[in-house]
């Protein structure tokens, strides 16, 4: 592949209009798959795809619907029909990634004995690229901690049967992630590795309305035998007094259902420790400061919190117990 490749897909995208019906119209690249020439193209969706000519090849792909799209195809530009492997994304968001997919791809087909096949893997890899790491458009880290929320939720809702989703506002970043109904809940997730808390706001780790406040601290840890965020949304959507509420949080986390990208991502709670939040925690607080807040012009602090500095503050906690005492 030369240097020069990147330039000439976005040249190559610049200059592409999709086309008014069921064809696509495409772009010959330098790279060659036997005797012709890669191409890119659009369909009249907007959706972008890399063609790579399969030649005399017989290739098999897996038709289920997916981030990236694979396909086997015969498409004809101005000469006679041609086998082509057609690797496809419809989803604008994610094409500055296949941009990445098609380099690699090319990268593959270059000089290789048997094109279709070097691209046919080199998608597989990606896709399972794009299932680890694009999932659901989350980071590991909010991963995590949606996880812990749903968690919490699901106590809470084991303890109540009609406790009420409108009480889960992390999700809309109110000061607390729970608002029960005799206290408030503020729960962080720690990796395995985790060793701090980040705290965002003057508010989020203060007490309002006389209400206690509990800091919940869990360790979430990967596990193959533990259970994903899908699994959860699934077992909440059963017990719930709201889908909609939970369906307007979820959406609000940036987490949707998407039935081609499987949850691989299975977690356990390793560890809860609870903290009540009074005067000797470590904290910043609006009555911390002289002002009673922040100065002018100074807005969205975050501050971390050393582990070290809660665990002598911290006492072990089952999750049952936590939402039994906020619902009664």
């Amino acid at each position: 592949m030369r240097e020069s490749e990147p330039t000439m897909l976005e040249r190559a995208w610049a200059v592409l209009v999709p086309p008014r019906g069921k064809g696509l119209t495409s772009f010959p690249l330098e790279v060659l798959s036997g005797e012709e020439p890669c191409r890119v193209a659009l369909d009249a969706a907007g959706a972008r795809h890399l063609l790579v000519p399969a030649g005399h090849q017989t290739e098999s792909v897996d038709p289920k619907p997916a981030v990236l799209g694979l396909a086997i195809r015969q498409l004809s530009f101005g000469r006679g029909a041609i086998t082509y492997v057609d690797v496809s994304c419809a989803e604008p968001d994610l094409f500055p990634e296949f941009d990445g997919v098609v380099t690699d791809v090319l990268e593959a087909v270059s000089d290789a004995p048997r094109p279709a096949s070097a691209a046919v893997e080199a998608v597989l890899r990606w896709r399972r690229l794009f299932r680890s790491s694009l999932l659901r458009g989350m980071s590991r880290q909010a991963k995590i901690g949606l996880f812990a929320e749903l968690v919490m939720l699901s106590a809470f809702v084991e303890a109540d049967r009609g406790f009420p989703v409108q009480a889960w506002r992390g999700p809309f970043n109110d000061p607390h992630d729970f608002e029960a109904i005799t206290r408030c809940v503020e729960v962080k997730a720690l990796g395995a590795a985790g060793d701090g808390i980040i705290v965002h706001g003057l508010e989020q780790l203060d007490t309002h309305d006389d209400r206690p406040l509990d800091l919940v601290l869990m360790r979430v840890l990967e596990d193959p035998d533990g259970c994903s965020v899908s699994d959860l949304v699934h077992r909440l959507r059963g017990v719930v007094a709201s889908r909609s509420d939970l369906r307007a949080r979820l959406s609000a986390v940036g987490w949707s259902e998407q039935p081609d990208r499987p949850d691989l991502d299975m977690f356990v709670v390793d560890e809860v420790l609870r903290v009540a939040v009074d005067g000797e925690t470590p904290r910043i607080v609006p009555a911390s400061l002289a002002l009673g807040g922040l100065p002018d012009g100074i807005d969205n602090l975050s501050y971390r919190v050393e582990l070290g500095a809660l665990l002598p503050l911290a006492v072990g906690a089952s999750l049952s117990e936590i939402a039994e005492e906020s619902v009664r």
